[in-house]
Parts: C-alpha cells; sequence; structure tokens
C-alpha cells in the first residue's frame, strides 16, 4: 500500500511537472508569433511610420519636369522668333526689262505686251515658269497686271506675287530728247506709294548694280550721292546715261533704308552748269547686285 502510494505521488508530480513543461511551451509560442509585428510599431511620435521615398524615382521625376519646362520654355523662345519673323516682312525686289522684244515701227496705237510674253518676261531671267493674270499695255499710266513667278534664282516655281508697270528709260538719242517704254516688276500686290515717282512718265529710268552687300546698312545722303553719280557717270548702267551728259555732281536731301522701298530726291549738275532733278530708289534687283535705281525728270531744266 505504501508503495502504491509513492507511486501515485510520483506520477502527480510527473503529471504537475510535464504540465508546467507544456504552458512553459505554449508562452513561448505566443512570444515567437507576436515578434514580426513589433518593428511596425511606433516612431518618436507612437504613430505608424510612412514609407521613405525612393531617392531613384524622385531623381527621374525631378528630371523630367526640368526636362518639360525646358522644352516650354524652348518652345516658347521658338514661338516667338517665328512671329517676330512673320512681323518683319521682306524687302521689296524689283527687276527693270528694257529689252521687250516688239517692233515699235507700226505706228498704229500704244504697243501691248500679251499676258505670255509678260510672263516669259518675267520668267526668263530666273529660267523658271509664270503666269500673268492679262496683257500690259505699252503706255504712260497704263494699269499694272498681276502675276505669279519664280521667288528668287534657287526657287524656279511661280509662287511669288509679282506686279508689272510701264516705266520709261532714256531713249537712244538722249534722255533729253525723249523715252522708251520698259517694265518694271515689282514684289508684292502694288508698287510701295512711297515710290510712285518712278512711274512718272517723265521720268526715266536706269540702274546700277554694285555688290552683293550694298545696302545692307542704311546709306547716308553722301553715300546715296556718291553711288547715283556713279550710276550715271558707268557705262554699264542698264541704259548708259554717261555720254548724254558731262555729269560733274550730284547732291541729295537725304539717305536711303533699303528695308523700306522708296525714293529720295536728289539734284545732278552737268559740267555747263545744268541741274536734273532726281528721285533714286534702292536697286534690290533679283537679276544682279544690289546697287540703286535712279530716275532723271527729263522736263527739270525747262
Amino acid at each position: 500500500m505504501r508503495t502504491a502510494s509513492i507511486a501515485r505521488r510520483t506520477r502527480s508530480a510527473m503529471a504537475l511537472v510535464a504540465g508546467a513543461a507544456l504552458l512553459g511551451l505554449t508562452a513561448c509560442g505566443a512570444d515567437t508569433e507576436e515578434t514580426p509585428s513589433a518593428p511596425a510599431a511606433s516612431s518618436d511620435g507612437g504613430g505608424t511610420q510612412e514609407a521613405e521615398p525612393d531617392p531613384v524615382s524622385e531623381a527621374t521625376s525631378d528630371g523630367t519636369e526640368d526636362a518639360g519646362g525646358d522644352d516650354q520654355d524652348a518652345q516658347g523662345d521658338q514661338s516667338d522668333g517665328t512671329d517676330a519673323a512673320e512681323g518683319a516682312g521682306e524687302r521689296t525686289r524689283i527687276m527693270l526689262s528694257t529689252d521687250l522684244g516688239l517692233d515699235d515701227t507700226s505706228g498704229e496705237g500704244a504697243l501691248v505686251l500679251g499676258s505670255d510674253a509678260l510672263a516669259a518676261l518675267l520668267a526668263d531671267p530666273f529660267g523658271g515658269t509664270a503666269d500673268c493674270e492679262a496683257e500690259l499695255v505699252l503706255a504712260p499710266g497704263a494699269a499694272p497686271v498681276h502675276c505669279l513667278g519664280p521667288a528668287s534664282i534657287e526657287s524656279t516655281e511661280p509662287t511669288q506675287e509679282w506686279v508689272a508697270h510701264v516705266v520709261m528709260v532714256p531713249a537712244d538719242s538722249g534722255f533729253q530728247d525723249g523715252s522708251s517704254v520698259a517694265v518694271l516688276f515689282s514684289t508684292g500686290t502694288a508698287l510701295p506709294e512711297e515710290a510712285e515717282d518712278l512711274l512718272d512718265e517723265d521720268v526715266t529710268l536706269t540702274g546700277l548694280g554694285f555688290g552683293s552687300v550694298y545696302g545692307m546698312d542704311p546709306l547716308s545722303a553722301e553715300d546715296v550721292a556718291a553711288g547715283t553719280l556713279q550710276t550715271l557717270t558707268s557705262d554699264n548702267s542698264y541704259v548708259p546715261v554717261d555720254k548724254m551728259a558731262d555729269w560733274e555732281d550730284v547732291t541729295c536731301e537725304d539717305g536711303l533704308d533699303f528695308a523700306q522701298f522708296e525714293t529720295v530726291d536728289c539734284a545732278a549738275t552737268t559740267a555747263d552748269g545744268t541741274t536734273w532733278d532726281l528721285v533714286v530708289a534702292p536697286g534690290t534687283y533679283v537679276d544682279n547686285d544690289q546697287g540703286l535705281l535712279v530716275g532723271i525728270d527729263r522736263t527739270s531744266d525747262d
């Protein structure tokens, strides 16, 4: 009986030890499961920490925004430049045609240059094509004719607006004796009002090219006078007048800015003391070097 009682006590003690061990294991398991949640707990303020931004993502985002801003700025600058270019406009360019290829010996009314012949006259220096709306009556004061022709030697398609005007050039015997008809082509839809003196029937035209950079900067009155005297005394002018008078001196009232197609008043004096009134315009020739277009008023000595 005593042995059995000891055995029961021994089994009871062992059961208590086993139970305690199981309780310890359970407690350890609970601690192990809760451990991962500990780092997600608090920062200094006791709240949940937010994830820090990715430096690579920030750099990429900033770079893209900066590039976009630069692109927009560049586009803005380009737009401003385009607007300025469109607002600046372009110089009036001219072409003086003195050889019209017509027989003027019939004496029956005013000569007429047909639309096809007028277009050929415009297109020929460019080696391109042109189209004119109507015939041009070769008489002082005749209505101008609108054409489409090449814009330059490099662009020979008929895309540039031109106007054909009847003008006068010195007669072979001298500007004092009379004049012959010629055609002045100018770009645009009309000759600028400030240059309409060139169309006066008493003004006979000639001109001379000096060089590709002539007139790039505004010319002073003295520059215009010197160029005009050279035009009058050169045998290379469109219509040479060097033998028609003994030209001695030229004075001009103002200078010329080739950005504006207008005339300036000048006066030429010959060796015998005669004074001839002149009108001088920029020689913005498309088929020659830049120079001057000079009109001599053949009635100014009356």
